[in-house]
């Protein structure tokens, strides 16, 4: 039954109407069940009118008034659905209970729940500690109710145990999910600094790429398929150079995901000749950057007249390059009983010996405008805060472009200069760059192409900071940063999880779908917690465009 206004003559009535199903034909018909009378004389009496709502609407009739009296409304999240949906896709949930079982660890369910929240709190609401997420938890709708801290913590060091275990899991589900047999992978390091300068057998001072000098840090390497999706990383002390990170890899590579064959794309740091050496010994193939003003045989082949064009345009100009095989031996100073092979490492205590190394690659060689413009522009902006520092007897840092005047005043060196000369230089290389591929098969524009997904993992390292804000890291047990690095490793595998998916289907617009766009959509799956006469009622609000089609590409009944 329902009420019903009429108009006649000018004037509304108001009937109860009821529908029913005409069993002659089988149609919805309609009824009036009693006529109420003139609308206007009836509101003169509002309680009657209201009590007479109330009957017909079997109680569920209210009036604003008794809408949330105290004025508070709750929010919550609930597009944490959207990570459970992925968890469920890598099968996380029986891969933990059989370890645990394993390892004899008690309170399983508890511990599989407290690693989910922590995935969901690294990857949606990350810029919490552990201890502030704890205090935030009810914020995801229905996930922590029963999460306690010392859990956190256990939970933690339980991860940094089972770590490569996981990652071999992981590793094994993508390539069936992606159908990818994992032909090139990307490496690079970073560096995490601490807020302290306090060190230990882990956290260490070193060089570090965010230009903390005085903070404490560990290194991280990491590894990630073509599709950018992280295969494995691993931390290491402040001080570890990069090249042993490498090599610590590659041995990883064959001993646990048993890749015997596989191509090693990295940018410069990895490109020592004895490094490029360790990975063909290993049985892989490499595609690195390689520095043009150091090596001879590249600066003999930099004009540009026989170069071969790739593009030319009005806006970025010309774009060409020239490849060449470079075959020869170099003699490299290698220290006795040092795992990475340093070269120019003043350890003479330790002893040395020189080692022949032989190589043999292909350079490709390219030229373009752009580059060159942008190269230009980099140098002309450091000579300019070098000129700006030295008219205000400011210290400034070493560089290239700066020589010493060395007369001598009170023993001390009293005065900098530009080196004009070493611009001229440094001007004769700009918009060149080198690459070399250990395998001479492929052609220079797919090494080119190879090698420019190098920008998916610099991707990575930016969305671990910062989207996910791996820094800054609350604790200093070498077990519970672990075990925290893993979290962020499986939030962020889990976000690219859907941004592969989302980027690889003709059936979504959105180009390009990033993380952030990601966890924006997933944080605005959110309802307000009202209350009507003493009952509590969840209003869902209106989530983003790319929510929708997360919920709808993954098959998420809300």
């Amino acid at each position: 039954m329902y009420l019903k206004i009429n108009t006649s003559n000018g004037k509304k009535y108001l009937k109860i109407v009821e529908s029913y199903r005409d069993k002659s034909d089988g149609k919805i018909k309609h009824r009036v069940i009693y006529n109420l009378g003139n609308l206007d004389k009836l509101l003169k009496f509002p309680h009657l009118c209201e009590r007479l709502i109330d009957l017909l609407s079997l109680g569920k009739f209210v009036k604003i008034e008794d809408i949330n009296k105290d004025g508070n409304a709750n929010e919550f999240n609930y597009g944490y659905i959207v990570l459970r949906k992925i968890w469920n896709t890598y099968k996380l949930d029986n891969f933990f209970k059989k370890l645990m079982s394993q390892k004899k660890i008690k309170n399983q369910e508890e511990t599989i729940k407290t690693i989910f929240s922590l995935v969901v709190n690294r990857a949606l609401f990350c810029e919490c500690s552990k201890r502030g997420y704890f205090n935030k938890k009810d914020y995801f709708l229905y996930l922590n109710e029963d999460l306690k801290m010392h859990n956190l913590y256990r939970t933690l060091e339980f991860l940094e145990d089972i770590k490569e275990d996981l990652e071999k899991h992981l590793f094994n589900l993508n390539r069936g999910i992606f159908n990818n047999n994992v032909k090139v992978s990307f490496f690079d390091v970073t560096t995490l600094y601490f807020e302290s300068k306090k060190e230990d057998e882990f956290r260490e001072f070193g060089l570090s790429k965010d230009f903390k000098i005085n903070e404490v840090q560990i290194v991280l390497s990491l590894l990630i398929d073509e599709m950018g999706i992280p295969i494995t990383f691993d931390i290491y002390e402040g001080s570890k150079a990069e090249t042993t990170t490498l090599l610590d890899a590659l041995d990883r590579l064959k001993r646990k995901f048993k890749i015997s064959k596989i191509t090693i794309v990295a940018d410069r740091g990895i490109s020592r000749w004895l490094n490029l050496n360790e990975i063909k010994g290993r049985g892989y193939d490499y595609i690195v950057a390689v520095s043009v003003r150091k090596d001879d045989e590249i600066k003999d082949k930099l004009n540009k007249g026989d170069f071969n064009q790739i593009s030319f345009s009005e806006e970025n100009g010309y774009y060409g390059y020239k490849e060449f095989i470079v075959e020869k031996e170099k003699t490299i100073k290698i220290y006795k009983g040092y795992k990475g092979y340093e070269e120019n490492l003043d350890m003479e205590d330790r002893g040395f010996i020189y080692k022949k190394v032989p190589l043999c690659h292909k350079i490709v060689l390219t030229y373009s405008d752009k580059r060159r413009l942008k190269d230009e522009s980099d140098r002309n902006r450091l000579i300019e805060k070098l000129h700006e520092k030295l008219k205000r007897n400011q210290a400034v840092k070493k560089s290239k472009y700066l020589k010493e005047k060395t007369t001598k005043e009170n023993n001390c060196k009293i005065s900098y200069e530009i080196d004009l000369s070493k611009i001229e230089e440094d001007k004769k290389y700009d918009g060149f760059y080198a690459l070399a591929s250990s395998d001479a098969s492929l052609n220079a524009l797919e090494i080119i192409k190879i090698h420019k997904t190098i920008y998916d993992i610099e991707e990575a390292f930016r969305d671990l900071k910062h989207s996910l804000n791996i820094r800054p890291i609350y604790h200093y047990k070498k077990e519970r940063i672990k075990g925290h690095i893993i979290v962020s490793f499986l939030g962020y595998m889990f976000l690219k999880h859907i941004e592969v998916r989302l980027s690889n289907s003709k059936k979504y617009s959105e180009k390009p779908i990033t993380i952030e766009k990601i966890k924006e959509g997933i944080l605005s799956m959110k309802l307000t917690e009202t209350t009507i006469k003493e009952d509590k009622y969840l209003i869902k609000h209106k989530h983003t465009p790319i929510a929708s089609e997360i919920v709808d590409m993954l098959k998420i009944k809300l």
